[in-house]
C-alpha cells in the first residue's frame, strides 16, 4: 500500500519493518551511530540503513549475537570494510583467475591487498582480445591551466624499512616482470616508461626514465651501490644482436648533443667517469668512421685514422696504423 509506514519503533534508537518467522528482526534502520552489537533479536543477514548517513549494514553474526559490518558505508563517498573482508569483482568461486580482489588483511599480513588472479591461477585472454590489452589503465588529464600542482604521478608505489628491519629482507618499490613462456612474441619489454612532449610549453626537464639513489649523509657498510643496475643472464644462444645496454637515435631525431652524457657537479668526487673489469673480447670498440676515430689529415699523414680528444678549446688526435708484423 503506498503510503503506509511500515516502520515500527523498537526504542528511541531502532526502527523496525519486518521480521522472520521466529521474529527477528530483517530490516531496521536508525538514526544514530549507536549500531547494535553482540545483541539478540536480528536475524541473520539483517539489514540495517543509518537513515542520517545512508551507510548500510548486514547481521553477519547469529539471531542472538549481532554483529553488523558495512556493506556500503557512507563517509564522503568512502566505502568502508571491516577487518579481514574483500570487495570480490567477478564469481564468488575461490578460482582466483575470475576474481578481482580488495582487501584489507589484517590478520595475515596486516596490509591492504588489490589482486587480480595470482601467479599459480592468472587471468587467461580470450581468443583474439583486440590489438591493445591493458590491465590497469590510469588517464589524467592536466588542462585547467595554471594551478597548485607541484607533482602529478600516475602511479605511485612506496615500500619503507624503519625500525630494527630485517637483515634477510629484499624491498622493491615495483616489480614489473614480463614472461615470453612459449610461443612467438615480437617485442617483450619488463617495463617501458613513454614519455612524448606536443606543442610548444617550456620543459625544464625531461626523461623517458629518471632514477634518484640518494644514499644521504650516514655512513654505512655497502657491497654494491649503484643509481642503476642490468642484470644479464642466460645461457642461451641469441641470432642477432645482444646488448647490455641500447641507446638507439632515430632518424627524425635533429637535434640531440650526446648519445651519452656524464656530467659530474662541481665539490662531488668520483673515482672514474667509466669504469670496466671482467673479460672482454674488446674492451672499446669504434664501428663509427667518423667523430670518435677521424680518418684524414694530420700530422703522420699515413696514418689509418684518428682518435680526437678535446680538452677545452685544444683538440689531439692519436694516430692509429696498420699492425706490422
Amino acid at each position: 500500500m503506498i503510503g503506509t509506514n511500515f516502520w515500527t519503533a523498537v526504542d528511541a534508537n531502532i526502527q523496525v519493518a519486518f521480521s522472520d518467522a521466529d521474529g527477528n528482526y530483517s530490516l531496521v534502520k536508525c538514526p544514530t551511530a549507536n549500531i547494535p552489537s553482540a545483541v539478540a533479536g536480528y536475524a541473520k543477514g539483517c539489514i540495517l540503513v543509518n537513515t542520517t548517513t545512508g551507510s548500510v549494514y548486514t547481521n553477519v553474526g547469529s539471531a542472538t549475537s549481532c554483529s553488523f559490518v558495512p556493506v556500503y558505508e557512507n563517509a564522503g563517498g568512502d566505502v568502508t570494510l571491516s577487518d579481514d573482508d574483500y570487495i570480490s569483482l567477478g564469481t564468488t568461486t575461490t578460482n582466483a583467475a575470475t576474481k578481482v580482489t580488495l582487501e584489507f588483511d589484517k590478520t595475515t599480513t596486516g596490509i591492504g591487498q588489490f589482486k587480480i588472479g595470482d601467479t599459480s591461477n592468472p587471468q587467461v585472454l580470450n581468443t583474439n582480445p583486440g590489438s591493445a590489452v591493458f590491465g590497469e589503465t590510469i588517464n589524467i588529464l592536466h588542462s585547467a591551466g595554471a594551478g597548485d600542482c607541484d607533482d602529478l604521478i600516475g602511479s605511485y608505489s612506496k615500500v619503507a624499512v624503519s625500525g630494527a628491519g630485517d637483515s634477510g629482507l629484499t624491498a622493491v618499490g615495483s616489480a614489473p616482470r614480463a614472461y615470453v613462456l612459449a610461443g612467438a612474441a615480437k617485442e617483450v619489454y619488463g617495463s617501458q616508461p613513454w614519455i612524448s612532449h606536443a606543442g610548444t610549453g617550456a620543459v625544464t626537464a625531461m626523461s623517458a626514465l629518471s632514477a634518484k639513489c640518494d644514499v644521504n649523509a650516514d655512513n654505512f657498510t655497502a657491497s654494491t651501490i649503484n643509481a642503476g643496475h642490468f642484470h644479464v643472464e642466460g645461457a642461451a644462444t641469441v641470432t642477432g644482436q645482444f646488448d647490455g645496454a641500447m641507446i638507439e637515435v632515430y632518424p627524425d631525431v635533429t637535434c640531440l648533443d650526446s648519445g651519452l652524457a656524464i656530467a659530474v657537479d662541481t665539490g662531488a668526487v668520483v673515482n672514474s667517469a667509466i669504469r670496466t673489469s671482467g673479460n672482454y673480447t674488446n674492451v672499446l670498440e669504434l664501428a663509427a668512421a667518423n667523430d670518435a676515430a677521424v680518418v684524414g689529415a694530420g700530422t703522420y699523414t699515413t696514418a689509418d685514422g684518428y682518435l680526437v680528444i678535446k680538452v677545452g678549446a685544444n683538440t689531439y688526435r692519436v694516430p692509429f696504423f696498420s699492425a706490422v708484423d
